[in-house]
Order: C-alpha cells, then sequence, then structure tokens
C-alpha cells in the first residue's frame, strides 16, 4: 500500500521532521560549561605606617605669670559692728530686739512684662470688655420667651453658650468669654425676629 501525500500535508511533516531534528541537535550539543580556570590573587601587604615626628620649638614659651590670690571667702556671715560700746548690763529681751539695726531690705525685682498681641487690651480692661459683652448677652436672651422655644435647640444651645462664656470669664479667658457672649447676643436677636 501506498500513501499518497498531498502538498499540505508534505509541508507539515516536513516541518515536523526539521523541527525535531533541531531539538535533538540542540540537545546533544547543550552540556554544563564550566568556569575557566582563573589565577588567584595575590593581594600585596599593606604598606608599613610611616609616623613622621614633629620638630619641638627651639623656642620655649613663656611661661603665664602666676594669678593673684583669691582673697578668702568668709563662709559665716558677719554682723555689722555696733556703734555702741558693749555693755555688761542684761538687757530686757524686748528692748535688745528694738535696738539691734534691721537688715538691709531685698530690693524688689520686677517681674518682666508679658508679651500680648498687638491690639490686646489690658487684662483689666478685657475683663471689663467680656463682662459688658455677657452683661449684654443675658439682657438679650432673657428677653425671649422660653415657653415659645422650649423645643428649639438653638436656644438651648445659646443658654449653654452664655454658661460657657461665664465659666470663660472665671477662668480669665476674657478674649473666648467675649466671642461666645457675642454669639450669645447675636442668636438672641435673630431669634426676637422670629
Amino acid at each position: 500500500m501506498r500513501i499518497v501525500l498531498d502538498g499540505e500535508m508534505t509541508k507539515v511533516l516536513l516541518g515536523l521532521m526539521i523541527l525535531a531534528g533541531a531539538a535533538s541537535t540542540a540537545c546533544a550539543t547543550a552540556s554544563a560549561k564550566t568556569a575557566p580556570e582563573r589565577p588567584t590573587l595575590e593581594v600585596p601587604a599593606p604598606p608599613a605606617k610611616v609616623i613622621e615626628k614633629t620638630p619641638m620649638p627651639e623656642t620655649m614659651p613663656e611661661p603665664v605669670p602666676e594669678l593673684p590670690a583669691a582673697p578668702p571667702t568668709n563662709t559665716r556671715t558677719s554682723k555689722p559692728a555696733s556703734r555702741e560700746p558693749a555693755r555688761t548690763d542684761p538687757k530686757p529681751e524686748a528692748t535688745t530686739a528694738a535696738t539691734e539695726t534691721p537688715a538691709a531690705p531685698v530690693p524688689l525685682v520686677s517681674p518682666p512684662p508679658q508679651l500680648r498681641q498687638a491690639g490686646t487690651p489690658e487684662p483689666t480692661e478685657a475683663a471689663k470688655q467680656a463682662q459688658i459683652s455677657i452683661d449684654r448677652a443675658t439682657k438679650a436672651f432673657e428677653a425671649l420667651d422660653p415657653n415659645r422655644f422650649k423645643n428649639s435647640k438653638v436656644y438651648h444651645d445659646a443658654k449653654l453658650m452664655l454658661t460657657q462664656a461665664g465659666q470663660a470669664l472665671a477662668k480669665s479667658d476674657f478674649d473666648n468669654a467675649k466671642k461666645l457672649a457675642d454669639k450669645v447676643e447675636t442668636t438672641a436677636k435673630e431669634l426676637q425676629g422670629r
């Protein structure tokens, strides 16, 4: 029996035979390569340390004169000399206390000035301004009818802010107290307009 191959089949078989031949030669020539032998490196020894000696100066520096002796410190406090000669008469204790010279008063050192932002009033002035703002806010808030706003969150928040303004004033946080009082006053005016 004879097999007849058409042109397409022949091309396919021929391509397969070429691939098979190439694959077999690739496997046959593939071998592990070994690294070529190289000579070992010879590292030279480090050079010897050479320490150069610095020449000594030929002239000697002039000696520094000795400092003058400090005066001896007296560890005991001495009492000022009395202007009156010592008496042998015993004195009552009440009179000795009156005749002793009083110690020199210690000069008072004023504390350094505190730094404030520009435009910030003095603390007493700031306290007055905050109190005035709180008074105005309280009057405006008390003018509102609480029955009309009993379910209003804005009314209750303003009441809370007025309390917080008073607390801030008590803590000397005048700036915050004034801001809170101004908010309460503005809110109270808005509620009156409703």
